[in-house]
């Protein structure tokens, strides 16, 4: 139902396909639909977020229904008729009073032909395709940072621009290696840049093949094969990340081969060797170096593990590499912290109390005395106020200070505290505004240009900035290749919000779907503990999202994303196991 008497065809068309799938499950298995108090919460619970998050999308709070709350009630309202049917559905199949033929199919012998390399191929051909097309290849502001480091040709690195790990520096280390032995086999700057390109491509095929390969060869729903395996292969946002240098390309390939160990420790640990489990330590080392967040969702996580069964040895192999990975993370930082390294900032990890601080003095009449405006003003630069956006935190935390020195701020955010707490008491609805405003994207399903980014990079007018950063004679790119990457961009936007791929690209939706199964299996622990530890990476993913500056930026969501068709396999064989064993 349109809040502002604009209908958005990808909104209907995702409305209309979910409507269709219902219905054709309902008809198929004869399925008849009672009252059922669990899915009734469900649907008011979901409604009433995606009700809130429509007013969000218009200003950012829920000032939209304030002269018409009837509408907000009437929202929830459709949203409950409309969403109790799917949950209704969800809890069958989770307590197999639907068949589980809803996920299987007759694997054809074809597809058990298939070899890895042949979709290895098939991968390669078209990503290498799509990454000429947009040559030159995009440079994003972070990959910009994280070269100028390694910005000199007569040395590893210059000291111009010194090391720092506001881009973790182990990332940054990678990136400046490749590029430099791009230049030592062609000495241009365009070469080094592309072969980087090359390099993560080919990494990315690796793993992304692997995945369809697996999926292709599994009894997981013919539908759900063809769907996630055209959208791995041909979603604009792989293609555009391909073509663009940003440090989350180095994450993808040891991610998704670290959550498919995971999941295999899961479904049968028996098959994971000792060779396998060393493996495993050392993807869990590396992504926790290569994303600092990520390191809390695998310790997490690897404890998790210790509640499948109470095996000793496997108890032990986990329990090992739960504390190498713990100890060589804290190892690491704590050896950074005796160079001469510049330290990330901490005042990156409090987005949310600065955003909500940062919307009480733009918009309420507030009066601090001059000892709390003072302490204020060290964590918020009084000038950065006019700055605030309620999706990206950067302008506010940004304004900060630091002069590379965390002790110091962290002795003025103590003291800032109990003045945050104070005007939270005083304005908690704008603090709910500030924190709600700055997560929604992340569970919105029906408002697809919710949060930032439609596509995963677009192209940034930079060509200008890269000159001057690494001393170039011309222009990197020039206007008219400018003129035809936005073009490209617009046209990647519309394939991401056009019927059946919008689903792919719906964070919101995964976000409900993986909360569901989660909650779901917790509730029954005994039974579905295989089924909670599964999803409980990308719940604590998400977690750490809604911690994020930025609200309901693709890039973030890029764990998630990778995840998902495993978790779909993993459920598969969970299910056809549990079904063989009742």
């Amino acid at each position: 139902m349109p809040l502002i008497n604009v209908m958005v065809i990808g909104q209907f068309s995702m409305a209309i396909i979910s409507f269709m799938l219902v219905v054709m499950v309902a008809y198929q298995y004869k399925v008849r639909f009672h009252f059922d108090t669990g899915s009734i919460m469900w649907s008011i619970v979901f409604s009433f977020f995606q009700a809130l998050n429509k007013s969000f999308v218009v200003d950012y709070s829920f000032s939209t229904y304030h002269n018409n709350f009837g509408c907000f009630i009437l929202q929830i309202v459709i949203g409950v008729l409309f969403s109790y049917p799917m949950f209704y559905l969800g809890k069958l199949y989770m307590t197999q009073k639907l068949s589980y033929d809803l996920m299987r199919t007759v694997t054809r012998s074809a597809h058990k032909k298939i070899d890895y390399w042949q979709v290895l191929l098939l991968f390669l051909f078209v990503w290498i395709i799509f990454l000429c097309i947009q040559l030159p290849i995009n440079i994003s502001n972070d990959g910009i940072d994280e070269l100028q480091q390694f910005a000199s040709y007569s040395q590893l690195t210059s000291l111009e621009v010194p090391l720092n790990n506001h881009h973790p520096v182990f990332d940054t280390m990678i990136l400046g290696v490749l590029f430099k032995i791009g230049l030592f086999i062609h000495d241009n700057f365009a070469f080094g840049i592309l072969f980087i390109a090359l390099v993560q491509t080919v990494m990315n095929a690796t793993s992304f093949a692997f995945v369809v390969y697996k999926l292709i060869r599994s009894d997981v729903n013919k539908l759900l094969k063809y769907f996630f395996s055209i959208m791995t292969l041909f979603s604009p946002m792989w293609l555009n990340l391909n073509a663009t240098i940003v440090k989350d390309n180095l994450l993808i390939t040891p991610f998704i081969f670290w959550f498919y160990i995971f999941a295999q420790l899961i479904i049968d640990r028996k098959k994971v060797t000792n060779t396998v489990f060393s493996l495993f330590l050392l993807l869990s080392i590396v992504i926790s170096l290569m994303r600092p967040n990520t390191f809390y969702v695998v310790i997490v996580s690897l404890v998790s593990l210790l509640l499948l069964d109470g095996n000793k040895i496997f108890r032990f192999k986990v329990l090992i590499v739960s504390i190498l990975t713990t100890a060589t993370v804290l190892g690491y930082n704590e050896a950074l912290s005796r160079t001469k390294i510049i330290p990330a900032k901490n005042v990156e990890m409090l987005s949310v109390p600065l955003q909500q601080t940062a919307r009480v003095l733009r918009y309420n009449r507030i009066t601090l005395n001059n000892k709390e405006q003072g302490i204020v003003n060290n964590i918020i630069a009084p000038s950065s106020i006019k700055n605030y956006n309620p999706q990206v935190s950067d302008p506010i935390k940004g304004s900060y200070n630091w002069n590379g020195k965390n002790s110091n701020f962290n002795k003025k955010f103590k003291a800032f505290l109990p003045i945050w707490l104070k005007l939270g008491l005083k304005y908690p609805k704008t603090y709910f505004n500030a924190t709600y405003a700055n997560i929604f994207g992340y569970i919105d399903v029906i408002n697809r240009d919710s949060g930032q980014g439609q596509v995963l990079f677009t192209y940034y007018d930079i060509s200008s900035k890269v000159a001057k950063s690494f001393n170039l004679k011309k222009d990197y790119i020039s206007q008219e290749q400018v003129n035809n990457k936005n073009s490209m961009a617009h046209q990647f936007i519309k394939v991401l919000n056009a019927p059946i791929i919008n689903i792919y690209q719906n964070m919101g939706l995964w976000s409900w779907c993986l909360s569901y199964v989660f909650v779901t299996s917790l509730f029954h622990f005994k039974l579905y503990k295989r089924e909670t530890i599964l999803v409980l990476p990308s719940l604590l993913t998400l977690g750490t999202l809604f911690l994020s500056p930025v609200n309901g930026l693709n890039r973030y969501y890029i764990p998630i994303f990778l995840m998902l068709p495993i978790i779909v396999i993993s459920l598969k064989v969970i299910n056809t196991k549990l079904e063989k064993n009742l």
